[in-house]
């Protein structure tokens, strides 16, 4: 006898099940399937995922086809620990090559062709934004855009496509896809239909962008064109009597025509950007040729980051709290924040890096470093950071908000390149100079003094006011006591972190004299 789909356990053999297949869905990555998966539904409404490896994705294909019934004989089941699932269910069905499935030609009329779980469009955020179950949403397509070339974090060229859905109370929801799955839409297919076009998109991850939904296509998205379901009657009857088209969406702002087009975006040298006014430019982007000369540890290069949002917690180290969330309901999460120390050659300033550009940069997350790495003080800095100092990169930045504390605007880094034209280092001059040094040096947005040899702990240019850039060495070592020595590990042996315990501090004041000389 057959089991109910909601009865099954997880890491238990069954001997029968009949189910209808609902979707099917293969990701792929960089071209090539990853594995198979499908849905099931049975006559008492229950439901499970399928899926098999990427070796036995031809042989499911074939035989499994989306919308038929099927008899499945002589399974297992492991637990459903995918970061992004369809339907809430402990358990998947472990389809493998001597699984039996075998379509049957006739079955209930009670199992519907289609299953989803539409969210309404007011309770996405809410609903979906924290959850690991995939959101379904139906509307109408109002615009569509054209796929197009993003720069991601940098590193590398994405198509892109984006949508605007509209329900029937004029509310619009905006929909991404990426990769594969924009490369996947068929905009013959999108041609054919009648007017209007209302589209059911399942099984999408929620995301938040300036306040409002949007959705982000996964390996398990799917949509599909006037579905024959209940919900799509009331759609067909509101826009019965309206003239409705598909507009096309402009490009986006991040649309480049050419990694060398994005790398050239209004290139400023450090000493320009001093001379920025902040709030005239803040919507703008623009590029720099720096190297990293050092990391200011006045902070730490990691914090502690709320859990939802991964913004920097406050307060206490046992009462710390989210602005946003309020007091974190599980553990804090190492995140990177850092503010480097950087030069072009000519003047010197620091940008802040944070998030996932950082984590693409050192090609490790904070989590990792921290937890496996046992890196977990944030003022003894990793080898990974260690190979980025003195190295040439072309910065994209902006301006972040207006920090009242600081009274000034944060430098932010939105992604970094690699410098394709040199492929080189910027060195520093090797004759080392110091004290003497009297050339000026811009040290904050629109501001410069004249240099002095720096201290031991070389300290934010654009945070400092005047009387603390010319602080005693004295002053700096009784400061380095109060913040742990200031463990700026920058030189490392090959054991582990606790026997990293130099620093290139004396390197970096050399460097920096140099270029005041």
């Amino acid at each position: 006898m057959a089991i109910h789909l909601q009865n099954i356990k997880k890491y238990v053999f069954y001997p029968l099940i009949r189910a209808r297949v609902c979707r099917v869905w293969i990701p792929k990555q960089n071209g090539q399937a990853t594995n198979f998966n499908c849905l099931f539904v049975d006559r008492e409404g229950g439901t499970i995922q399928g899926s098999a490896k990427s070796r036995d994705v031809a042989y499911f294909s074939s035989i499994i086809t989306e919308g038929d019934y099927y008899e499945v004989k002589n399974f297992y089941t492991f637990e459903n620990r995918y970061m992004n699932i369809v339907v809430s269910h402990e358990a998947v069905i472990d389809l493998k090559s001597d699984t039996k499935v075998t379509r049957l030609n006739s079955f209930p009329l009670s199992i519907p062709r289609y299953y989803f779980n539409f969210t309404d469009f007011t309770h996405v955020l809410n609903k979906g934004k924290e959850s690991r179950l995939l959101t379904d949403v139906l509307g109408r397509l109002k615009a569509i855009q054209p796929i197009e070339k993003i720069l991601v974090r940098g590193q590398t060229l994405e198509d892109k496509r984006e949508f605007i859905l509209e329900n029937i109370r004029g509310e619009e929801l905006r929909i991404t896809l990426w990769g594969d799955i924009a490369r996947s839409f068929d905009e013959a297919s999108l041609a054919e239909q009648d007017s209007p076009v209302i589209v059911a998109f399942a099984g999408f991850r929620v995301s938040e962008f300036r306040g409002s939904a949007n959705l982000i296509g996964t390996a398990a998205s799917l949509w599909y064109f006037n579905p024959d379901i209940p919900e799509l009657l009331a759609y067909k009857h509101y826009y019965a009597q309206i003239p409705v088209d598909i507009h096309q969406l402009p490009p986006s702002s991040r649309a480049i025509l050419s990694l060398e087009t994005q790398i050239n975006e209004s290139r400023r040298t450090i000493r320009e950007i001093l001379c920025m006014d902040p709030f005239e430019h803040k919507n703008e982007r623009f590029t720099c040729k720096a190297f990293i000369v050092d990391y200011d540890l006045f902070k730490g290069w990691w914090c502690e980051s709320c859990p939802d949002c991964n913004k920097p917690l406050s307060g206490l180290p046992n009462n710390l709290r989210c602005m946003e969330h309020d007091y974190p309901t599980s553990t804090p999460v190492p995140w990177f924040r850092i503010n480097c120390i950087v030069s072009d050659g000519q003047d010197v300033t620091n940008f802040l890096l944070s998030g996932k550009t950082v984590e693409y940069f050192f090609n490790a997350s904070a989590h990792h470093l921290v937890f496996d790495k046992k890196f977990t003080d944030p003022f003894i800095v990793p080898p990974q950071m260690i190979e980025k100092l003195n190295k040439t990169k072309i910065f994209q930045l902006r301006f972040g908000a207006y920090k009242s504390v600081l009274s000034r605007c944060e430098i932010y880094v939105c992604n970094i390149f690699d410098d394709i034209a040199t492929k080189a280092y910027i060195n520093p001059a090797s004759p080392i100079k110091v004290a003497d040094a009297t050339g000026p040096i811009a040290t904050g947005v629109g501001s410069s003094i004249p240099f002095t040899s720096p201290t031991p702990n070389l300290t934010d240019p654009l945070s400092v006011d005047q009387s603390q850039k010319h602080t005693s060495l004295q002053k700096d070592t009784f400061h380095d006591s109060c913040h742990r020595q200031s463990k700026r590990a920058v030189i490392f042996n090959d054991s582990g972190p606790h026997d990293r315990k130099k620093t290139s501090i004396q390197s970096t004041n050399a460097f920096l004299s140099n270029i005041a000389s």
